[in-house]
């Protein structure tokens, strides 16, 4: 594929006067037509000779999903908008919720529901539960309680059979505008679009994580097509096409799916970044479902960047678990308890229940935070080193309390011999988007970092890649000795 990448770039720009123009953007945060507009410099069907190569960066979250989109050639990206979002304040989410009524599938489109009444909710954190077998977890019971009494595979089917449809239908849309963005894609054998998937770094280590991702995503793009705009269907039906597309399923897809880890995803525009300094870092990226924490040291060589994960963590302390916690405070967790306390912790009321539930994800991001630290601490030959730690924040629930207050608690703690004062880095914002779309950064950084080429992307190792030190390897500092005066100078 780096090749074929290659070979393409060059036949594009080794000719004069093919470079092709950006297409412009609305210039407005409101949306005349979910219908993109068709590039300027498109060429006419009968003359175009010249293969597109497009790639599709999706940001699966827990409570919406992001896409952003480039034309490999030109290397000019844009944020693909949800259709049906005119309006919209944030027109680029993509609602991450199904729903489940009579046996039939559909797709919840208003962005401001979150917990409809037959809903199958935080599906990319259900995901990782069925991956890893853990079966009796309550993220689960809504999707339990979709379809009654069932065996652990009946269960894990139906989990995967919903990523699926999601997936498949949010694609097939993004397909759909690029096609209509360059008219006549499909038309040359060498035409050619692939898509990035991000999870987080403590779930893409894991074999079992990273294989059932890899599976659904390659087969949700190989549906997309059929999916796309998320068509009400039959659980039924669905298997049936899944059996259908199973039988033929392209050996390519491999190469045109990637799942790439979501902090690497998220610090891409960072590292290649002028601005940015080689070091170690702490990234918390606060989403809808947990906090995905790691720890890299990032470094510059010959060959490029290089993230070497110290550690990675996945902690259950996201966005959700405070109005989940304050409904629970009062004995009901039924959607519309769960909608209510959602919209007051958005309104940022003051309740008591939501007090409480802050204070107690404070607590546990705390001394989830210091674990997250001992961990990388444990992996460093200069124990030291640690203290020069800059901290990056990120994901769509961040904000002051609880969550950046309670990260930067442990490094006044015990794990440093002195509190320490780290540096907060801001993520910059990319010059090949255009000016009125980099506001949604702090929501798009994943799918940004995302969307380049496969081979393009930053190399990194995993934390189980990484050696701990024997204790004879670890450089300790030498305690200075005093002067012992001689007898003459007595």
């Amino acid at each position: 594929m780096r090749e074929f990448f290659k070979n393409l770039k060059e036949k594009i720009f080794g000719k004069r006067g093919l470079q092709r123009k950006p297409e412009p953007r609305p210039s407005s945060v409101v949306i005349k037509s979910s219908a993109p507009k068709i590039s300027e410099w498109v060429p006419s069907l009968s003359t175009r000779k010249d293969p597109y190569f497009i790639q599709i960066g999706f940001d699966f979250g827990t409570s919406y999903s992001k896409c952003i989109c480039r034309d490999m050639i030109a290397n000019k990206a844009w944020v693909h908008l949800h259709p049906g979002s005119d309006g919209h304040e944030l027109p680029f989410l993509i609602p991450s919720t199904l729903l489940i009524k009579e046996g039939m599938l559909s797709h919840v489109e208003d962005p401001k529901r979150h917990y409809p009444e037959n809903g199958l909710y935080h599906l990319k954190h259900v995901l990782v539960k069925v991956a890893l077998g853990y079966f009796d977890d309550s993220a689960l019971d809504p999707y339990r309680s979709a379809i009654g009494p069932c065996s652990t595979r009946q269960l894990s089917g139906f989990v995967e059979a919903c990523a699926l449809y999601f997936l498949a239908g949010a694609l097939g849309e993004v397909r759909e505008e690029v096609k209509h963005r360059f008219p006549g894609f499909g038309m040359l054998p060498e035409d050619y679009m692939a898509v990035n998937l991000a999870i987080p770094v403590g779930d893409a280590e894991q074999p079992e994580v990273n294989k059932l991702y890899q599976r659904v995503i390659c087969e949700a793009w190989n549906m997309a097509d059929q999916m796309s705009g998320h068509p009400t269907i039959q659980l039924t039906e669905l298997e049936l096409l899944r059996k259908r597309n199973q039988a033929k399923l392209p050996r390519s897809l491999g190469e045109a799916c990637l799942i790439y880890p979501e902090v690497s995803a998220n610090v891409q525009g960072f590292v290649r970044s002028r601005v940015s300094s080689p070091g170690i870092y702490l990234f918390s990226d606060t989403g809808g479902g947990t906090v995905d924490q790691s720890v890299f040291i990032f470094i510059r060589q010959d060959q490029g960047e290089l993230l070497t994960y110290l550690t990675g963590r996945v902690l259950p302390l996201g966005s959700s678990h405070i109005e989940r916690r304050a409904a629970e405070s009062c004995g009901e967790t039924d959607c519309l308890s769960l909608e209510s306390w959602r919209e007051k912790k958005e309104r940022g009321e003051a309740d008591y229940e939501l007090k409480k539930a802050k204070e107690w994800i404070a607590k546990e991001l705390n001394r989830g935070t210091e674990g997250t630290l001992a961990f990388a601490k444990e992996k460093l030959f200069v124990k030291e080193q640690l203290n020069d730690i800059r901290v990056i924040f990120g994901g769509g629930g961040h904000c002051e309390h609880p969550y950046k207050n309670a990260v930067m608690c442990p490094f006044s703690g015990d794990l440093f011999r002195h509190p320490v004062a780290p540096d907060i880095v801001g993520l910059p914002f990319p010059r090949d988007l255009d000016p009125h779309e980099t506001r949604w950064m702090r929501r798009l950084n994943v799918a940004y970092g995302l969307s380049f080429e496969k081979s393009e992307l930053t190399r990194f190792t995993y934390p189980k890649d990484g050696r701990t030190p024997t204790p004879d390897e670890i450089w300790r500092r030498h305690k200075r000795l005093g002067h012992a005066p001689s007898k003459e100078e007595c």
